[in-house]
């Protein structure tokens, strides 16, 4: 039962940013904040929440899970890197929230690809 804390969290996560990104942040003004610092809205930008729903559905089937959990923290990990490339992730504070977001993706996807989840 306590395994499944960190799945809840990753899927929690990522339809709680699409709905964030869907709804221009109309109700999720602080999280939506946090997205635009880390990607402002472009012509692009659409993708990232029907991305997030696409992974945090696919987490919630075994057979996907491993691969899902795979691409979030790769999505995240990479994030982290152009972040830093950039100069805007000075300071520990500025990347803590991305840190544990690529941490509880590699979480999940260790737990599902060793078979607790």
């Amino acid at each position: 039962m306590l395994s499944l804390i960190p799945l809840t969290l990753l899927i929690s996560i990522l339809y709680y940013g699409a709905f964030s990104r869907f709804t221009h942040g109309r109700y999720t003004r602080a999280f939506y904040r946090y997205q635009m610092d880390r990607a402002p809205d472009n012509e692009y930008t659409w993708m990232i929440p029907v991305a997030d729903t696409t992974l945090g559905t696919m987490l919630l089937f075994g057979k996907m899970r491993t691969f899902a959990a795979l691409l979030c923290a790769a999505g995240q990990g990479g994030g982290i890197v152009a972040r830093l490339n950039d100069g805007k992730g000075r300071g520990l504070g500025r990347v803590l929230p991305d840190l544990g977001i690529l941490g509880l993706g590699v979480v999940v996807f260790v737990m599902s690809w060793v078979g607790i989840l």
